[in-house]
């Protein structure tokens, strides 16, 4: 058996591949493979194996004939990452995609770099900050407009990296293939009734930033359009899964450049399954014969000759973080969170000493109720001394309270 020390949600299949055919000290060769993809397998791996010995006097012979032992267990140490193989520059169109976690930096002009922030993980609530802009390296300045068309979310099956490389009819995440689980268009800017809302019943709120009026610094930028959608619906399924972002987008001179709605299309999309049938309406079976055999109508026109890009990203998660309850921005004031810590510390002694009054106070008025009952009490019995008696039935929960007076009198000299 193999466990992953780092990864321990993570199965194997352990295999034996060959074995030299004697008993003395055969060397053989094992493989396992992980029931699951993750970016990064580096990490330290427990294996057991089980050995078995036998006589010296017999002879080797399939299957072995031999006394099984005690398990032995020793450590691999393993360094290995799969990464999606980027996309070529002739689809890309010199342009680069980031996935940011802070919104400052996904409206900003990018002058300054995105450093390490373009590989931040995201935990469960975060909001994934999604932006191409032309490469600053090529200098265009404000030569070029890029406009972002769709957005797709796909996941693998059996460990799959989605890849863009239509040479080798490999599409990513823009059309239907069986080595994909889950894949969802998210985002349509010109048609955007065709787009997927939701995950289950957890919706992606994905939204475009020239639809977003908070976005508009970045939407004035040329060179840069984004988008922005909701993790949560990503954490729904097993841990180990992975998850990928795949844009369409134009570049275009300055000229020629129009920030409309984006081409149309008549491709179909919906949640995809595996293990779902497929429906059979018409444009549901061309997207199956093209995945297979043809180039897919939403692909046709990407490249230099149409000025349509394309670019792949993975979604880096961290199934171990806490659920996000706000955004992970600077406060209005200007101030990070982790400067407010004093601040807060004083709130909260303000708010140990109100507590305590407030409990003070309960605590006088339930001593005044009790005060004003037993003085009530003793008015009773005095009323009960001047003539006019009433006398309570008793009654139980279910039954309403009556009061049956005996004497119905105005002189109390008559009684």
């Amino acid at each position: 058996m193999v466990m992953s020390v780092d990864h321990p949600g993570l199965t194997f299949n352990l295999t034996s591949v060959r074995s030299e055919p004697t008993y003395n000290q055969p060397v053989q060769q094992w493989t396992f493979t992980s029931d699951f993809a993750v970016r990064d397998y580096s990490g330290t791996y427990t294996v057991k194996l089980i050995p078995c010995t036998a006589a010296q006097h017999l002879e080797h012979a399939v299957p072995p004939i031999c006394s099984p032992r005690e398990p032995i267990t020793f450590d691999l140490d393993i360094r290995f990452q799969q990464v999606s193989d980027p996309v070529a520059l002739e689809f890309s169109l010199n342009t680069q995609m980031f996935l940011l976690s802070k919104k400052t930096l996904w409206i900003s002009d990018g002058s300054m770099g995105f450093g390490q922030e373009s590989d931040a993980a995201f935990s469960e609530g975060d909001t994934i900050y999604g932006r191409v802009m032309v490469d600053p390296v090529q200098n265009l300045g404000d030569s070029f407009f890029c406009s972002i068309e769709k957005v797709f979310l796909c996941t693998g099956t059996d460990g799959y990296v989605p890849k863009y490389d239509p040479t080798r009819f490999e599409f990513g995440c823009l059309a239907d293939s069986p080595s994909l689980l889950y894949r969802f268009k998210i985002l349509d800017k010109a048609q955007p009734e065709t787009q997927a809302r939701a995950f289950g019943d957890v919706s992606f709120n994905a939204v475009l930033a020239i639809d977003d009026p908070s976005a508009s610094p970045l939407v004035r930028q040329p060179g840069s359009d984004g988008f922005r959608l909701d993790s949560t619906p990503m954490f729904q399924v097993a841990a180990g899964r992975e998850w990928y972002l795949h844009t369409i987008y134009t570049v275009r001179s300055r000229e020629n450049a129009h920030r409309g709605i984006g081409k149309r299309s008549l491709e179909y999309h919906a949640l995809v399954s595996t293990g779902n049938n497929v429906d059979s309406s018409a444009p549901s079976l061309r997207s199956r014969r093209s995945a297979s055999h043809e180039v897919p109508e939403v692909v046709q026109d990407i490249g230099e000759d149409n000025n349509r890009g394309t670019n792949i990203m993975h979604i880096a998660l961290d199934r171990d973080g806490r659920r996000a309850g706000a955004s992970k921005e600077l406060f209005p004031s200007g101030l990070d969170p982790s400067e407010l810590n004093s601040e807060e510390g004083d709130e909260g002694l303000v708010t140990v000493v109100g507590a305590l009054v407030g409990l003070l106070l309960t605590v006088l008025v339930i001593i005044t109720i009790i005060l004003v009952l037993k003085s009530r009490k003793k008015d009773g019995k005095e009323g009960w001394r001047g003539g006019v008696q009433e006398v309570v039935k008793g009654s139980v929960s279910t039954e309403p309270m009556l009061v049956v007076r005996m004497q119905d009198c105005h002189n109390s000299s008559e009684v």
